[in-house]
């Protein structure tokens, strides 16, 4: 079954996709700056080490801070089962868990949300069509949108840990571990270069404005 959606009901259906999910959760967009009713609906799942959420963004490869703030990541780096990648080719705006999907024109981004006239086609999985053989257009999206993903560069990967007693007993969460972290070297070298800029800046002005004092 597929939706049409637009204004409102676009953004609501995206918040119904991050807050009923069980196992995945997919955000794929170029530009991500995180409305606050986004964040909202996400943070329903942020103790659920169960869902796994992948965040894939793009464009900006010189300078991947243009297209994902780092208050951003900050916010994405609090969930248990995460991975962030980045394909500098993303155009393409995908959300998804694991039975609905929203195949639109709007990034994950406040002022797309709030200003830009936007719309969308949700699909949902029809269990009938594995049985049928019919066309799931829905499945072909998870199958294009994963390859997609596959093809990316991982740049931050966490993933939970679990502890088993014994053989009736079901994996206890422990915790979560970090594999995969280049994102917080980027930014930290980002953050390093901006302070390293201003400095810099300081300085030409204070040895601009002695000499200007010299030759009065």
């Amino acid at each position: 079954m597929a939706k049409f959606l637009k204004g409102n009901e676009l953004n609501s259906e995206l918040e119904k996709i991050f807050e009923t999910a069980h196992g995945d959760i997919i955000l794929i967009s170029p530009y991500i700056q995180l409305h606050e009713r986004y964040k909202s609906s996400l943070l329903t799942k942020v103790h659920d080490d169960r869902i796994r959420i992948t965040v894939l963004f793009g464009k900006n490869e010189e300078d991947m801070s243009k297209s994902m703030k780092q208050e951003d990541f900050d916010f994405f780096k609090q969930f248990p089962n995460i991975e962030i990648l980045h394909e500098k080719r993303l155009h393409a705006k995908y959300y998804a868990n694991e039975s609905k999907a929203i195949l639109t024109t709007m990034n994950l981004y406040g002022f797309s949300q709030n200003n830009n006239i936007e719309a969308g086609v949700l699909m949902e999985k029809k269990s009938i069509a594995s049985f049928t053989g019919g066309n799931n257009l829905d499945e072909e999206a998870w199958q294009y949108f994963s390859t997609v993903v596959d093809q990316a560069e991982l740049l931050y990967k966490k993933v939970p840990v679990y502890e088993k007693k014994n053989i009736l007993s079901s994996n206890k969460y422990v915790k979560s571990e970090i594999e995969i972290d280049k994102l917080s070297e980027f930014f930290n070298n980002k953050s390093y270069s901006k302070v390293f800029k201003k400095n810099i800046q300081k300085a030409e002005t204070k040895n601009t404005d002695i000499s200007k004092n010299e030759n009065g």
